[in-house]
């Protein structure tokens, strides 16, 4: 070495590095010309490498974003100040707050009810899984059930959420299925042992009776066996057990079926008729099933007309479709509820206000049969004025 130069690698204030330079050739030293050159290489080297790791940097955060775009979870960053500096896609999607709408401005403005948020939700601060609160935070869409954690970082705190609101109102559905069901099944249960503790009486003036007693427990044996069914349904269409044999079949035989079955048993102040276009094609369907949606659809129109009245099955069809209608004049069904009702375990009137009871179950399960033979179910009603309940099955080919 004969001659030698080391120049700093200074980029935006801050020195990155070392240049060295040095040359084996005593014919050729380094003279101020050359320092100049080297200090310019040294900043050009310099400035490369400083964008190599601004560039390295926005690619991580560029990740992070994508990573904070598709993850399930609701993700906030508040500063220390309350600003809102991070609001993921699904936080948007959870809460119904775009983006735009909640970045750079303090949360309590966007989310009043989030105090409840500092109130309940315990921050982590170091390692380790943070501990998690259901609350609920009143957006302008609505109550949310929020599952939220906290982790406090410099400059601010991290909060994750997911929303429970569906888990929360599924468990609500069973509990009330659970005191349903028992109050269902209690109701015949009491009839059954009344009847036999009577019956069991050696009572010669009981002979008149007999027979009225024991049309009560088969009555209210048949109700049970409608609700273990009911539940057995159910339980086949949740484990994916259910499976239909669609074949070629006469709708009108199969609406006779059930109408002169429910006619036998149809309370005094009730009527109920068939009325069938003439000349209609056969449907593709599972014909037990259609005849189990469509009593069920009468068992509805009777539970659901306690004052009396007219209750029609009516068939018709186009190029598509074949539709069965049952009509009634009933109780109907408020504008706000009509896409509730083919919910598991959902009932009109839960606290039997007006005596109609059963277990939320019978137009679920129908709704559920309908769908697995490439049909539709669906209702148009007036609160007070009735309602007609529709299947469309397709036609036969």
């Amino acid at each position: 070495m004969t001659s030698a130069m080391v120049v700093p690698m200074k980029a935006r204030g801050r020195t990155l590095g070392a240049l060295m330079l040095v040359s084996s050739d005593p014919k050729r030293l380094y003279d101020d010309d050359a320092l100049t050159f080297a200090e310019h290489l040294g900043r050009r080297a310099a400035i490369a490498v400083d964008n190599a790791v601004i560039y390295g940097r926005s690619e991580q955060r560029a990740q992070a974003a994508r990573a904070l775009a598709f993850v399930a979870d609701g993700i906030v960053l508040v500063d220390e100040d309350g600003i809102v500096r991070i609001w993921n896609a699904a936080a948007e999607v959870i809460t119904g707050l775009a983006e735009r709408e909640v970045v750079n401005r303090p949360i309590a403005d966007v989310v009043p009810a989030w105090a409840a948020v500092d109130e309940h939700v315990p921050l982590a601060t170091g390692p380790g899984t943070p501990r998690t609160e259901t609350v609920p935070v009143e957006f302008e869409r609505g109550e949310r059930w929020l599952s939220i954690s906290g982790v406090s970082l410099p400059g601010g705190t991290v909060y994750a959420f997911r929303d429970l609101t569906e888990e929360r109102r599924v468990e609500r559905l069973k509990s009330e299925f659970v005191s349903t069901i028992s109050h269902e099944l209690r109701t015949p249960l009491a009839a059954i042992y009344g009847a036999a503790l009577t019956l069991q009486r050696k009572d010669a003036a009981l002979e008149a009776q007999r027979e009225r007693l024991l049309d009560v427990v088969a009555a209210e044996a048949e109700r049970l066996a409608r609700i273990v069914n009911d539940i057995l349904w159910v339980s086949r269409v949740e484990s994916g057990t259910l499976h239909v044999a669609v074949d070629k079949c006469d709708p009108t035989i199969l609406a006779l079926a059930v109408v002169e079955a429910a006619q036998a048993h149809l309370p005094e102040n009730l009527t109920l008729t068939l009325e069938a276009d003439p000349e209609l094609p056969s449907v593709a369907a599972d014909g037990d099933k259609v005849r189990q949606i469509l009593s069920n659809l009468v068992d509805n129109a009777v539970k659901y007309s306690p004052d009396g009245g007219r209750i029609r099955v009516r068939i018709t069809s186009d190029e598509t479709f074949v539709r069965f209608a049952v009509i009634d004049a009933g109780l109907g069904i408020p504008a706000g509820e009509h896409p509730r009702i083919f919910e598991k375990f959902y009932r009109l009137d839960p606290e039997l206000t007006r005596g109609v009871g059963g277990t939320g179950l019978g137009l679920y399960i129908s709704r559920e049969l309908v769908r697995r033979m490439n049909g539709r179910l669906h209702v148009e009603s007036t609160e007070g004025a009735g309602s007609i309940f529709t299947v469309e099955l397709p036609i036969a080919r």
